[in-house]
């Protein structure tokens, strides 16, 4: 069992953590429990487990991984939603979140630098890319009464090549972070790095009335932002596609692609990085 130190843990006040032995889904399990009583799941709250057996991705996506070997976290949010500007802003979350966890990564592999200049690359619009391969998921999903939004993360810590689900992903070990992968402590450095990285930019966000451009949080995203500047194949709802280059990250997050000389917005979709040799 992982050992926590819970003022590492960077909670405002009135949130609340549990660590769980396992879990079908840490963000359908947070969900259930913020809408059964919303008074003790307050904002910013944390599920987390080491064992998460019917793992959640984009599309209906699932996957496990043996236990101990990757790290599931779940936190609540409960921004304003009252607000139609705020609403439509949210679409920001799940970048917020994989440039949280970006950053995490970074300082777990020892970089002691955020931003642009780590080894680990936030893929639009939900994945944290290190060398091009996978090696943390973000699903956010908003709550059934519109009282907040669960942002869930995965991140693959010590699973080995013949572990990874595919080859395209990763791990921490295989990265060789700068990490004791036997010490009981481990969990509690990468939650605690990722949670005070995920509440740095969204008190930023927040504070600046969920402005992505004056709490700096869209500059930070295009800077760590693996896809901007490659030619993409964006697979969209309805199994649509589009093919050109992606060139930014605009206002409300969507991603601004240039195709046949036309600039298109993709709000909601896969994005896969074409290669050229």
């Amino acid at each position: 069992m992982a050992l926590f130190d819970l003022t590492r843990l960077h909670l405002p006040y009135g949130a609340r953590f549990e660590w769980l032995e396992s879990s079908a889904s840490t963000n359908s399990e947070l969900i259930s429990k913020a809408q059964a009583e919303p008074a003790a799941w307050q904002h910013f709250s944390v599920l987390a487990t080491d064992f998460q057996t019917a793992g959640r991705g984009r599309a209906g996506r699932t996957w496990q991984a043996p236990q101990g070997t990757s790290l599931a976290i779940s936190v609540l949010l409960r921004p304003n939603l009252q607000a139609a500007a705020n609403l439509n802003h949210l679409g920001w979350l799940p970048l917020l979140a994989g440039l949280a966890m970006s950053e995490a990564v970074n300082l777990a592999l020892g970089e002691q630098v955020l931003g642009e200049a780590g080894k680990a690359k936030v893929k639009w619009p939900n994945d944290v890319l290190v060398n091009e391969k996978k090696i943390t998921g973000v699903l956010s999903e908003l709550l059934p009464d519109f009282s907040g939004v669960v942002l869930g993360a995965g991140l693959n810590v010590s699973l080995t090549t013949e572990q990874l689900p595919v080859p395209t992903a990763t791990s921490l070990l295989i990265e060789k972070a700068e990490l004791n992968f036997d010490s009981p402590q481990l969990f509690d450095q990468l939650l605690s790095s990722y949670l005070e990285r995920l509440n740095f930019w969204y008190q930023r966000f927040a504070n600046s009335n969920f402005d992505a451009n004056k709490s700096g949080l869209r500059q930070a995203a295009i800077a760590a932002c693996v896809s901007l500047g490659q030619e993409v194949r964006a697979i969209l709802p309805g199994d649509t596609e589009i093919l050109g280059s992606a060139i930014t990250i605009d206002d409300t997050g969507r991603l601004v692609i240039e195709a046949n000389s036309e600039v298109v917005t993709v709000a909601a979709g896969d994005i896969v990085h074409l290669r050229h040799n």
